[in-house]
């Protein structure tokens, strides 16, 4: 019963360093590319008809996302020691060997184990995701760090590999004109979303020597560009009557707009948690397995933050020294 009793506390410290909350954006996006491959089928239609083979598909490639976390979080470990909040691996709760165990064996399950359930194609979309994750944290490509690689990596990752992942379950083929054409919008919705993330950081990457998008051209001139995507987004999903992507620019769109009437912390932070988390709510009605999923995550973080480390987190309160 001793054993038991450390057994799985340190299971949870192991699952919850990879983040699983913001995997839940990752079967958003999935679940976009899918309805629109199956975009033949209304949403009652597309209920009875998804397999729980999706599902599957879907949560297997998301843990790349998590080794892409756990990987983020080990490239900034001294970073994170010095901001403060409760990293669970730089605040040494999971050790850095432990960390590196951790991406090995997620890796393998990611990548792996598609393989021998014959569905390649989901192992390169796995694989994909963390050579991008290790561009995107480490030197000397350090994608967080640079100008415009900083949200196009992060556009990529989530409206093109995870929309095609959604896409390629839903039986289209991926390296076509007509993926491209219906990831577009939500590559710039990503974007977007990506570039309003690290304006509340700005302080904090400059004085570590990160060149971000929001640092060199700094807060308004980088909401700006940020608005400018969102809008162009809008109109390209307009244009293609891709309704689920205009609706998720559109609900978003006025949180931008009312950040340069007032420019308060909250707002900032409201235009990429507010207007995410609405997409995140369409994307749960598409199918709604995930808002169990998601739901039992995100209550699965609440109440593990609460009970172990007596915090609270997620929140939707302003950041500061977020974990």
């Amino acid at each position: 019963m001793k054993l038991k009793k450390q057994v799985l506390p340190r299971f949870f410290d192991f699952f919850f360093s990879m983040r699983p909350v913001l995997l839940v954006p990752v079967w958003g996006f999935s679940s976009f590319g899918y309805f629109k491959a199956k975009n033949h089928l209304n949403i009652i239609e597309l209920w009875k008809s998804t397999s729980p083979d999706v599902y599957i598909f879907f949560f297997l490639f998301s843990l790349s996302v998590g080794v892409v976390y756990i990987l983020n979080q080990i490239a900034d470990i001294d970073v994170d020691k010095k901001n403060g909040g409760l990293p669970l691996i730089a605040s040494g709760i999971v050790s850095l060997k432990e960390a590196w165990y951790s991406v090995i064996f997620l890796s393998f399950i990611t990548v792996g184990f598609p393989l021998f359930m014959k569905y390649p194609m989901l192992s390169l979309f796995s694989l994909a995701t963390i050579i991008t994750g290790i561009l995107y944290s480490f030197k000397p490509t350090f994608f967080s760090g640079k100008l415009f690689l900083d949200f196009i990596s992060n556009g990529f990752g989530y409206g093109c590999i995870a929309f095609g992942v959604g896409w390629w379950a839903g039986g289209k083929e991926i390296f076509t004109s007509e993926f491209i054409i219906a990831s577009l919008p939500y590559f710039l919705l990503m974007c977007s979303g990506s570039i309003n993330s690290t304006l509340p950081d700005v302080e904090g990457d400059e004085s570590e020597g990160k060149r971000t998008t929001a640092v060199i051209l700094g807060i308004m001139k980088a909401h700006l560009l940020s608005t400018l995507l969102l809008a162009i987004s809008l109109l390209i999903s307009i244009f293609t009557k891709d309704y689920i992507a205009s609706i998720c620019a559109l609900v978003s769109l006025p949180f931008y707009l009312i950040y340069y009437f007032y420019a308060k912390r909250f707002m900032m932070e409201a235009t990429y948690k507010i207007g995410g988390g609405i997409c995140m709510i369409i994307a749960c009605i598409l199918m709604p397995y995930i808002l169990l999923l998601s739901g039992f995550i995100f209550y699965g973080t609440r109440i593990y933050f609460k009970k172990r480390h007596g915090i609270s987190y997620p929140s939707m309160v302003p950041s500061q020294n977020e974990i």
